[in-house]
């Protein structure tokens, strides 16, 4: 039996249906949309974190909470980029430029909080750290610690003290061979460039007269002021009595101080309370460091780093006088 085959009738020359080409439609990404999106927020999110608290309008337990949510947006980000990119490579999806915008933004607040958790985990869980782990020095202001959700042991734990010789075996105090008065004028020549805010200090009025002035006030608590041609009255010498240096005792120098200082880390502005303690031994001068977080049970290792940069800053200061 034939079987005819039907013929496909032909447009006449010219018709512009027969010229037009097929296009493809790509379909939309709605998933990588949504990653350039949510990327945006959380990236700006982490950003206003650290600026509030930097600027204190925030305390750092709340900032790490915000901080830790925009990580979990990003985590979220990032899988709606991985989708967009899926779609993009099978069916041709729109949205290729959106999901690699929110990758990036995705990336970078995971990226430092990756670190952070990296830190965590590797390091002991510490917030206060000593040169003298039997002894540590004794702060002359306590600390103000507010309770807040981020957990707060006792650092004096002689269990935590063995897990700083552990993972910190080079944060030891320094002995050096000179006075106690040389070693302090290092120790405060250093505490000056770094800009850390006086709180206290024990025996070290007795040790300043006499020294060569630093970048700190006065010793009388007020701004040393440039000499000008004019004389001041109020500021004029008062005549003493000349003391009887052969018959008279003159007072010892003591052999002791200790100096507390609050400081923040340069990005976070994480505050940090620091305690620096000279003992002066016969001709030697040991010098024993102390510092701590306010907050939480885990300083990302921040007082250690502290600590071995202060001291290789004083060993500088203090070359050829060094000891162990």
């Amino acid at each position: 039996m034939h079987q005819t085959i039907p013929r496909i009738p032909r447009r006449p020359f010219g018709d512009p249906a027969a010229a037009m080409p097929f296009r493809y439609q790509r379909p939309p990404s709605v998933a990588a949309a949504w990653s350039r999106r949510l990327g945006r927020f959380s990236l700006l999110l982490a950003f206003m974190a650290v600026l509030f608290h930097r600027g204190g309008l925030l305390t750092l337990p709340n900032a790490v909470a915000v901080i830790l949510l925009a990580a979990f947006l990003a985590a979220i980000v990032l899988g709606l980029a991985v989708i967009g990119f899926v779609m993009l490579w099978h069916i041709g999806a729109k949205g290729g430029h959106a999901a690699f915008s929110g990758m990036v933004t995705a990336l970078l607040v995971l990226a430092p909080v990756g670190v952070a958790a990296s830190r965590y985990i590797a390091l002991p869980t510490l917030h206060d750290v000593s040169t003298d782990i039997e002894q540590p020095p004794e702060w002359l202001e306590p600390p103000v610690i507010t309770p807040s959700w981020l957990s707060r042991p006792d650092g004096n734990d002689p269990a935590v003290r063995e897990q700083q010789a552990l993972a910190y075996p080079k944060v030891a105090g320094r002995r050096y061979d000179g006075a106690i008065d040389r070693v302090l004028l290092a120790v405060r020549a250093a505490v000056a460039e770094r800009k850390w805010t006086p709180v206290a200090n024990i025996g070290v009025e007795a040790l300043i007269d006499g020294l060569e002035p630093t970048s700190e006030t006065a010793s009388d608590g007020q701004p040393e002021q440039i000499a000008s041609g004019e004389a001041d009255p109020a500021r004029a010498p008062v005549p003493l009595q000349r003391p009887d240096i052969e018959n008279g005792e003159l007072e010892p120098l003591p052999t002791y101080a200790v100096l507390q200082y609050r400081t923040r880390t340069l990005v976070l502005g994480i505050p940090q309370d620091v305690l620096i303690r000279l003992s002066e031994e016969e001709e030697t001068t040991f010098v024993d460091m102390r510092a701590a977080t306010r907050d939480g049970n885990h300083d990302l290792g921040l007082n250690a780093d502290l600590i071995r940069g202060f001291l290789h800053d004083l060993d500088v200061r203090l070359l050829g006088i060094a000891g162990g």
